[in-house]
C-alpha cells in the first residue's frame, strides 16, 4: 500500500483503490456494522424506505441492546421486541440482549475491535474503537439503512490531525483528565470531520481502556474518528480475543497531516468540563466545594472494569455524603462479574451507592438517575449538554474525581483522598 495516514490506509484497504486522498469520496465495505436498541428500530424503517428487504451481510452486523435497559415503558419494550424479531428473521447472529453492556464495551471485550478494521456504527461514540487501531465512525440512520441493505457505503476521506502527547500522566490523574486537557486545547469544534491520530509516549503509556476514553472523546472534538497506532499493548489485548484475522495498519513514514498538535501530559492535573459545554474545561480545584446532588459513574467513556475498580477502591471504607445520590452503571456484564468477584461492588453498595444493570444508564436521559430542576451532577460520561439528563447541570470528570466528590458531597480534588 502506498503512503498515507492511518485513516487513509484503512479506508483504502476497504476499497478497490491502492490509495485514497483527503476530500475524495470512496465506497467501502465495512468489517462490522453496529446498531443498538435506540438506533436499530428507526434504521429498520430506513432500510425498508430505501427499498431493501434483506440485510446484505448479516454476518457482519452486531446489535447490542444497551440504551433502554431495562425497558422504561411498554412502547420501548414493543420496539425492542420488534427489533429482536427482525434481526432473528434477517439472520443476524451477533446479538447481545439487555444486560450484556454498552455496545462499545461489548465490541471490544468480545473481540470485534481489532487493528485495521473498518467499523460503522449507528452511534456517535463508535469512534471508541479507534483505540484498537480501527477506523471507526458513527453514521446516521439513513446511512446505516443503506449499508445494511447494500453492504457498502460511501464516505469522504478526512484530513488527519496528528496529536502528540509527550511524557506520562502524573500521579493523581487519569485518561479522562488527559481527554479533557485535549478538549480544552482543541475545543468542541476544533477538528470537525477530521481524523485524529494519537501519538507519543504519553499515549503509549496508556492501557487499552484509557486509550478508549480518548478515542471515545474524539467525536466531542468534532472528529470523525480517533485512532491509536497499534502496538504491543494493543496486540496483548486482542490476542486470543480477536474474532477474525486482522492486519495492523500504521501510518506511513511519509504520511502528511493537516496539522500537528503537541501536549505535555506531565502538566495535566485533575480537570472538569463545567456546565454545559464539553470544552468549558477548568481544574477540579477551581470548582472545589460546589455541592452536588448526584454522582454518576458509567457511560461508554468511563465504565470499564478498570475505571470502576479505580473508583471503588477510593470509596472502600468510606460513606457517600448525606444528600448525594451515587449511581454506578457497569459498562458490561464482564465488568460487573469481575467487580463482584473482587468484592468491589460490595464496596460501592456498603458506602451507600446504587449499582444498576450494565448499560448506558442515565447518560442520555432516559432512565435510572434523571436530574431534577436545580440538581447538580458530577458524572464520568462524555457529554454535559443542557437537558441531557434532565433540567439539572452536569460536570464531567474522571472516576477518581467522582469518588472524591461522592465522599464529600461536593466537588473535590481526588488527590485529597488518595
Amino acid at each position: 500500500m502506498n503512503g498515507g495516514t492511518m485513516a487513509q490506509r484503512i479506508l483504502a484497504s476497504h476499497t478497490d483503490a491502492t490509495s485514497v486522498s483527503p476530500g475524495e469520496h470512496v465506497t467501502v465495505e465495512p468489517d462490522w456494522v453496529l446498531a443498538h436498541d435506540l438506533s436499530a428500530y428507526p434504521v429498520k424503517g430506513r432500510m425498508a424506505e430505501l427499498g431493501y428487504d434483506r440485510i446484505a451481510r448479516p454476518e457482519a452486523v452486531v446489535v447490542v441492546f444497551d440504551h433502554h435497559v431495562p425497558s422504561s415503558s411498554d412502547l420501548i419494550t414493543d420496539h425492542m421486541n420488534e427489533v429482536e424479531d427482525w434481526i432473528r428473521e434477517q439472520g443476524v447472529e451477533h446479538f447481545y440482549p439487555a444486560g450484556s453492556g454498552i455496545c462499545h464495551n461489548v465490541l471490544a471485550e468480545e473481540g470485534f475491535s481489532v487493528p485495521g478494521a473498518l467499523v460503522l456504527g449507528a452511534d456517535s461514540h463508535t469512534t471508541s474503537h479507534g483505540a484498537y487501531g480501527a477506523y471507526a465512525t458513527g453514521i446516521g440512520h439513513t446511512d446505516c439503512g443503506e449499508v445494511l441493505g447494500s453492504g457498502r457505503l460511501w464516505l469522504r476521506v478526512p484530513e488527519t490531525r496528528k496529536l502528540v502527547v509527550e511524557n506520562a500522566l502524573p500521579e493523581g490523574t487519569s485518561a479522562k483528565d488527559l481527554g479533557l486537557a485535549i478538549m480544552r486545547r482543541v475545543t468542541a469544534k476544533g477538528a470537525i470531520y477530521d481524523a485524529i491520530e494519537y501519538h507519543g509516549e504519553g499515549i503509549e503509556a496508556l492501557a487499552m481502556h484509557e486509550r478508549r476514553t480518548l478515542s471515545n472523546l474524539a467525536v466531542e472534538l468534532g472528529a470523525v474518528t480517533g485512532m491509536v497506532p497499534p502496538d504491543d499493548v494493543t496486540e496483548a489485548y486482542v490476542e486470543g480475543r480477536a474474532r477474525t484475522d486482522y492486519e495492523p495498519v500504521r501510518p506511513a513514514p511519509d504520511a502528511r497531516y493537516a496539522a500537528e498538535i503537541r501536549l505535555d501530559a506531565a502538566a495535566v492535573e485533575p480537570l472538569l468540563a463545567r456546565p454545559s459545554q464539553v470544552d468549558n474545561v477548568g481544574t477540579v480545584a477551581e470548582s472545589a466545594g460546589t455541592p452536588v446532588d448526584q454522582v454518576f459513574v458509567g457511560s461508554c467513556n468511563n465504565s470499564s472494569y478498570e475505571d470502576l475498580a479505580a473508583f471503588a477502591r477510593l470509596l472502600e471504607g468510606e460513606r457517600v455524603a448525606a444528600g448525594t445520590d451515587l449511581v454506578v452503571v457497569p459498562g458490561s456484564k464482564r465488568a460487573l462479574l469481575r467487580l463482584n468477584e473482587e468484592g468491589l461492588s460490595n464496596a460501592v453498595v456498603e458506602a451507600g451507592g446504587m449499582i444498576s444493570p450494565p448499560g448506558c444508564g442515565p447518560c442520555f436521559g432516559a432512565h435510572g438517575g434523571i436530574l431534577g430542576e436545580g440538581d447538580v451532577c458530577l458524572g464520568t460520561m462524555n457529554r454535559n449538554f443542557p437537558g441531557r439528563m434532565g433540567p439539572g447541570e452536569i460536570y464531567l470528570g474522571s472516576p477518581e474525581t467522582a469518588a472524591a466528590t461522592a465522599i464529600y458531597g461536593e466537588i473535590t480534588d481526588p488527590r485529597e483522598v488518595r
